[in-house]
């Protein structure tokens, strides 16, 4: 699995973020100089799986770029999601976190739970090169 820069702009979150996370998450990355964990999201929609704390902070630091892993979303068999606890209701599959970003509305925060079975790469990636 390949690390790629990908266009900020061009993402689709499905989730939102609880914002004490994400002030913590961007001191972090300021302080670090960088990211070291890729976001995950799938090739075709680029509908955000995995790191939506991450993809926020690039926003707020007006990033252009940000680090990223593709896959194949439908066809990834070792990626699976459900609902969190307490959120079942919202009955959470791999077409419904894609519709859900497609629409351009998003679930309350920690709605998805993505599961991965392979290990993911991580990279420093220093905040120069994602301006």
């Amino acid at each position: 699995m390949e690390i790629v820069l990908i266009e900020v702009a061009a993402l689709r979150p499905h989730e939102e973020i609880k914002p004490k996370t994400l002030k913590k998450m961007v001191e972090a990355i300021q302080k670090r100089g960088g990211y070291i964990k890729p976001i995950l999201i799938d090739r075709a929609s680029r509908a955000i799986l995995d790191g939506h704390h991450r993809y926020n902070s690039a926003l707020q630091l007006n990033l252009r770029l940000i680090p990223a892993i593709e896959v194949d979303y439908l066809k990834d068999d070792s990626i699976e999601v459900r609902s969190w606890p307490g959120k079942e209701h919202l009955e959470i599959d791999k077409q419904a976190v894609l519709d859900m970003a497609m629409s351009g509305e998003i679930y309350p925060p920690k709605s998805s739970k993505h599961t991965m079975s392979a290990d993911y790469p991580n990279r420093f990636c220093p905040l120069s090169e994602l301006e």
